[in-house]
């Protein structure tokens, strides 16, 4: 009897053993983007000269399903993150070309705050997702749409006009998903998860204008009293054009010449003071706005390029005392 009850007991401590070694079916998750798209970041018309322009993308269209814990009760639901990256340059800022290879910065960005960078698990930090929960039905879920917050730098004062562009082949976006099993999000996507490369392709472009930006200093004849002699005097003209803009700089005839440049008045009432503009310190060469004729042609470095106005007020019958005044257009023709 007892040698019955010692082999009874060693076979329920064998099945005991048996139970406890057992693994159970791993959780898993697929995924594919064969149908992600993106669309392009599109930055339209840029002054160089001006502030940074912000614009956004957005990624769609990536799936993932539940495809694994199959048991009598269906799949469990499956919690898990995506990383996407997008390859390509592996330095910031990003350029842009255009056909000449002159270049343009800009940058991609995961937030709207533009100060996360979205790089590649070898550069940078690549987005990452919420955890993202798969439900318990072995089908397709698309995931939400992602936001891609691109920025074109102000500034870029070397910038030629023309249209630029950088372009993101296909094989150049990819993600990678990790199954958590339900658990917190992990700290980070490097080198972690299962790759997939996607067919998507996208271009970052923009249009740089040849701008230009004016300002003047008025041109202040003192109080010379009787006008029995010439009286000199100067000013000065800011012009900024991008960088390699070929401009010209024109100057009408004032409020009170009939549009003559050659009969420039100062008035005060019915009274009036002649005077004359000039692009040379000799005072021999009248600055008018007939292009490549009378006017003064440069070309812009992105910086402020100070011009001289050489103004004189002939000899002449001096009118009634008082301040004499006229108004000046100045245009800048590139």
């Amino acid at each position: 009897m007892n040698h019955t009850l010692l082999r009874c007991c060693a076979a329920l401590l064998l099945i005991g053993l048996g139970l406890f070694w057992h693994k159970p079916a791993e959780a898993a998750v697929s995924c594919s983007g064969s149908g992600m798209s993106v669309s392009d970041i599109n930055f339209g018309s840029v002054n160089p000269l001006s502030g940074a322009v912000d614009v956004t993308g957005t990624l769609s269209g990536y799936t993932c399903t539940n495809t694994g814990n199959a048991s009598s009760n269906g799949n469990s639901p499956q919690t898990f993150e995506l990383c996407f990256d997008l390859l390509g340059q592996n330095s910031s800022p990003r350029s842009m070309n255009d056909s000449n290879g002159d270049v343009l910065q800009f940058e991609l960005y995961t937030d709207s705050a533009h100060s996360i960078v979205w790089g590649n698990q070898s550069y940078g930090t690549p987005l990452t997702t919420a955890p993202f929960t798969l439900p318990s039905d072995s089908l397709p879920h698309t995931g939400p749409p992602l936001t891609i917050y691109g920025r074109v730098f102000g500034g870029q004062t070397s910038a030629q006009p023309g249209n630029y562009s950088d372009f993101f082949s296909a094989g150049q976006i990819t993600f990678t998903f990790t199954n958590t099993n339900g658990s917190a999000t992990p700290s980070s996507c490097q080198n972690a998860g299962t790759l997939v490369t996607t067919s998507a392709s996208f271009t970052a472009k923009a249009s740089v204008t040849a701008l230009c930006s004016v300002n003047a200093v008025t041109l202040d004849f003192g109080t010379p009293g009787l006008l029995t002699s010439a009286v000199p005097s100067t000013s000065s003209i800011g012009v900024q054009c991008a960088s390699g803009v070929a401009y010209n700089v024109g100057l009408d005839g004032g409020l009170h010449s009939g549009n003559s440049i050659n009969a420039r008045k100062m008035v005060l009432g019915a009274n009036s003071v002649a005077y004359q503009l000039y692009r040379d310190s000799g005072r021999t060469a009248v600055w008018g706005n007939t292009v490549n004729t009378n006017t003064v042609s440069g070309t812009g470095t992105g910086s402020i390029q100070n011009l001289t106005v050489y103004g004189q007020v002939p000899a002449q019958t001096t009118p009634p005392a008082g301040t004499y005044t006229d108004t000046v257009v100045v245009s800048v023709t590139y």
